[in-house]
């Protein structure tokens, strides 16, 4: 009988041991896949978080545009006038379709400060006015536009706006005129429909897929930020406001969970795996134990078989296993003290140590009383060390952490509470932690548990990403944004700002010869300069060779000084780079009675006033006054009028005779370009042709002139044919980038026709400039002009770069002296024999010959000496307006 029990006994022992070995490793499995299915889930939120953030982000960045791109409009002198003066061609030119197309717009409209509507354009609506009119009702416009506030205080509105069912971006914004000193006269709206339109218009930047959620359906969700999940994807649902701040829509991001499908599938492929691998080792161990283990138990009945038979039997007969658990149940009884304490122990050390990652501390009464190897490793300590410490010595009596610990021991439930701080290391520097503090209770005291992350490598990061969004990553200094933002408040907070605008201008050729190594040393050098020359003073880099200084806090004088410093320092890098080149480091200083409003408007004072600067010292900071500030504001003026005035027709031409040096009779004349600004009078050339050059609006400008000028020759010749027979000519500058376009010869074909011109009578002056090179397409294009019977002039002849021999190479008509040599030739030896030169070969080509700026009739006397074939200058004639020539030349003359 106890041998059967005792074989049983064995045996059983190891189908426990082989069940116990099989429930821990899938006890083991259950835990690893809930943990990992739990970061699964974190890292899907934050995915699905990201895109619906980048999709709202898509929405306002959309918001933001159209206010950006509104301000040009708001602030342009035709809107301006179409509310003062009531403009009937403003619709005609700026409101076609193709015009709200270009500008991504469904909409476009313009009321007074009333909210009446003056003009109104809607892309497929009938009812335009209705519907730009149901905008400015709209409560949240209604509101804006009613405010009581100062004219300056006057700020666009932008948003969203539910219309018909539909979603549209509005923006609002005050109308100025382009100098925006003028008070507001009304307003201007700009729409276009969201819906339809998002988000498959954007689907090339959107990571998830997206969708908006609007009328009806709104009623059927939940409104609030949420997540929804399912076994096949993931669904975030983020609201969105309109100006009225209500909920409009919502905003609809959805994800596929590839992480988790593929991670239930590996679990799945590993689970079985495991339980093929554990059903032979359960077999082989239960073997081996069987062979092994069973041996002792034999024994062990043996040794019991003699106690039981050589002992005296007892009073009530127990058997074997009753006597045992007897024994455990006494020996159980007189340890449970022990177990208790050894329960509580191990409790510890398993929380201690279940993260290999992360640093463990257990807080008794907020004393330290243990922590594992991973917070010893990242804060420096020994153990010893640390365990003296209190949490408050730890965390350097920071009071917010020491109140939620606290809170904690308080607390009726298990909460974990998360919270960041800096623990102090053993060296005495801190380091960023992320906390997660829970209690733990053992039925007689309290204890709390940390779990500690560092994150200094998240806050470095954040750092960067801080420094990158407002500095320059080169030259270390603010950037533009943040420089234009700093600068717009200080002006706006009307401290006494001086600021100093420098700009190097041989960077870009630096950079082009020596390559960016030398031109990133130069930047540095610049920036370093500034920053010892100005301490305490915001410095900026504007754009790649330019940077400015301001503050509030100095005086004129020495930071003029500090600038001149400044400039010769700029000198001191030529030592060490192998080649030596010059920077050109040039500044400006404006001072705070210029009271300027903007950066804008600043910055650009300061490159006009080293523009214009003449010539004086290297090291000589350029002064701005009211004068330069005046005639900069002016140039502003005119870039940003340039375009508006080729569509607005302003310029006009004026025209200058040309008289027969002989006969001293009119036989042609020259058409100059000129501007009659609205506010600023007439603009020189010499002003505004450069900066058209500047704007690629040379070719507008030159077919304007052109066009102008061949309607005045018509006009003209009409009247001449009764008094002569001799036909006049016009006379045409014609700039670079014009003689090289595609349509210069078709258009000359349409002027020629329609004007009716003779060959012979159209004469276009072209620049030295144009003959570098001498290369087959510059004569080929030349032939062309002269095939359709049109003269070729060399304007300016001498003060270029080309040479006598350009007059052999070209198919050239006519040479033009400058009129800078008729000024010299009275005085001047050289001169008068550089003319003559001149004028004596351009004669044996069979040219004719044209001076230019004949004044004095001493001039003329030498002039014809030299026969000289036409002469045009003040002597004779000043330009003038086609009607004043008409009426000089025309059925008014005399014989």
């Amino acid at each position: 009988m106890a041998r059967t029990l005792f074989v049983t006994l064995h045996s059983k022992a190891a189908l426990i041991f082989l069940l116990g070995i099989v429930g821990i490793i899938f006890s083991s499995l259950l835990v690893t896949r809930y943990f990992f299915l739990f970061g699964i889930n974190h890292l899907e939120d934050i995915e699905i978080t990201r895109a619906n953030q980048q999709a709202k982000a898509v929405i306002q960045r959309v918001v933001d545009n159209q206010v950006e791109y509104a301000v040009d409009w708001a602030y342009w002198d035709d809107t301006y006038r179409l509310l003062t003066n009531g403009n009937t061609q403003y619709a005609s030119r700026n409101l076609e379709a193709d015009t709200l197309i270009s500008l991504g717009l469904s909409m476009m409209g313009f009321a007074d400060l009333d909210g009446r509507v003056v003009e109104a354009r809607v892309l497929n609506n009938d009812d335009e006015r209705e519907f730009i009119q149901r905008i400015y009702q709209s409560a949240a416009i209604r509101e804006h536009i009613s405010q009581s506030l100062p004219d300056d205080a006057l700020t666009p509105l932008s948003g969203l706006l539910e219309i018909d069912n539909r979603l549209w971006v509005i923006s609002l914004n005050p109308i100025r005129d382009s100098s925006g000193t003028a008070p507001a006269v009304g307003w201007m709206v700009w729409g276009q429909a969201l819906t339809g339109r998002f988000p498959s218009a954007y689907e090339n930047i959107l990571t998830g897929d997206n969708s908006l959620l609007e009328g009806a359906i709104l009623k059927q969700i939940e409104t609030s930020e949420h997540i929804v999940r399912t076994d096949t994807k993931l669904t975030r649902y983020t609201p969105l406001y309109d100006l009225n701040n209500q909920i409009i829509a919502t905003l609809k991001t959805t994800e596929q969970r590839r992480y988790y499908q593929k991670s239930r599938q590996v679990f799945r492929y590993l689970i079985m795996t495991m339980l093929a691998i554990t059903s032979l080792i359960s077999v082989l161990v239960f073997i081996l134990y069987r062979r092994k283990i069973a041996k002792q138990f034999i024994s062990f009945e043996r040794d019991i078989s003699a106690l039981l038979g050589d002992g005296p039997l007892p009073h009530k007969r127990k058997d074997t296993f009753t006597h045992i658990t007897e024994q455990i149940k006494a020996l159980a009884h007189a340890s449970s003290k022990t177990e208790r304490q050894l329960k509580e122990t191990l409790s510890r050390f398993d929380a201690l140590y279940h993260s290999q990652h992360l640093g463990m501390i257990i807080l008794m009464d907020d004393q330290i009383i243990d922590v594992n190897q991973a917070l010893l490793d990242l804060l420096g300590y020994e153990r010893e060390q640390i365990t003296s410490l209190s949490i408050r010595e730890l965390c350097r009596n920071d009071e917010s952490t020491l109140a939620r610990l606290t809170s904690l021991y308080h607390q009726s439930s298990r909460d974990v509470s998360h919270f960041e701080t800096a623990l102090r290391c053993y060296k005495g520097n801190t380091l960023p932690c992320a906390i997660e503090a829970v209690r733990l209770d053992d039925g007689e005291n309290s204890s709390l548990m940390l779990s500690v992350k560092d994150i200094s490598q998240q806050k470095q990061q954040a750092e960067l990403i801080e420094t990158l969004s407002h500095y320059d990553t080169l030259s270390g200094l603010l950037n533009r944004p943040s420089t234009t933002k700093a600068l717009n408040a200080a002006l706006a907070n009307q401290t006494g700002v001086f600021a100093l605008y420098f700009i190097a201008t041989r960077l870009r050729e630096i950079y082009e010869i020596y390559g960016h190594h030398a031109y990133d040393s130069m930047v540095k050098h610049i920036a370093d300069t500034l920053k010892g020359q100005f301490v305490g003073a915001t410095i900026g880099r504007l754009s790649e060779n330019e940077f400015i200084v301001f503050t509030d806090k100095s005086n004129e004088r020495d930071l003029e000084a500090h600038a001149c410093l400044a400039l010769k320092a700029s000198d001191n890098h030529i030592a060490l780079t192998d080649a030596e080149f010059d920077i050109g480091l040039k500044g400006a200083l404006i001072g705070p009675h210029l009271q300027f409003q903007h950066f804008e408007t600043l910055v650009h004072c300061g490159f006009y006033a080293i523009e214009q600067a003449r010539t004086g010292s290297k090291y000589r900071v350029e002064i701005v006054d009211e004068h330069i500030a005046q005639a900069a504001q002016e140039t502003l003026v005119i870039n940003r009028n340039l375009v508006s005035a080729l569509k607005n027709n302003e310029f006009t031409a004026y025209f200058q005779p040309i008289v027969n040096a002989t006969s001293n009779q009119v036989i042609g004349f020259e058409a100059l370009a000129r501007w009659h600004h609205p506010s600023l009078g007439l603009v020189s050339p010499g002003v505004f042709v450069p900066l058209a050059e500047k704007h690629k609006l040379i070719i507008e400008l030159d077919e304007v002139v052109l066009e102008k000028a061949c309607a005045f020759l018509q006009q003209l010749q009409q009247h001449w044919r009764k008094k002569s027979q001799h036909r006049l000519t016009i006379h045409v500058n014609l700039s670079s980038p014009h003689f090289g376009a595609r349509r210069l010869v078709d258009n000359l074909k349409r002027l020629i026709n329609r004007y009716q011109l003779a060959p012979g009578q159209l004469v276009l002056e072209v620049t030295e400039s144009i003959l570098l090179g001498a290369d087959k397409e510059t004569i080929k294009r030349m032939h062309a002009l002269k095939a359709l019977g049109v003269q070729l002039a060399l304007d300016d002849f001498g003060t270029g770069y080309s040479s006598f021999s350009s007059l052999c190479n070209f198919p050239l008509d006519i040479v033009k002296l400058d009129k800078s040599y008729m000024s010299e030739i009275e005085t001047n030896d050289k001169a008068k024999t550089l003319v003559r030169s001149i004028i004596n070969m351009a004669q044996e080509l069979g040219m004719t010959t044209v001076a230019e700026g004949v004044e004095t009739a001493s001039q003329l006397r030498i002039v014809n000496v030299w026969r000289v074939d036409e002469i045009q200058g003040f002597y004779f004639f000043k330009p003038m307006s086609a009607e004043q020539a008409l009426n000089t030349f025309g059925e008014n003359e005399g014989s």
